[in-house]
């Protein structure tokens, strides 16, 4: 079942630290991307304790965000039916 922001925002990135997630706010600030840092699911739960999501459609901001070098542990989509991964 979806939860808070995963209803809207269906694209989820996971990091191996706060740090990483923090890289990653940036680049999304600064493209101008809405987001919304969420705890990690615990089912994908990695070294941090944070995740983003952002809306399915901007997932080729991923791109962008290895670009700058922010390391990502998983890129998954939310469905009703839990998270699979997701293909840029």
């Amino acid at each position: 079942m979806l939860y808070r922001e995963l209803i809207h925002y269906r694209a989820l990135i996971t990091f191996d630290s706060l740090t990483q997630a923090m890289a990653a706010e940036k680049v999304l600030k600064k493209l101008d991307c809405p987001y919304a840092l969420i705890p990690t699911p615990k089912a994908m739960r990695s070294g941090c304790n944070n995740a983003l999501c952002f809306p399915l459609q901007r997932k080729d901001i991923l791109e962008d965000l290895l670009d700058a070098s922010v390391v990502i542990m998983g890129a998954y989509e939310a469905t009703e039916e839990g998270f699979t991964s997701l293909n840029w």
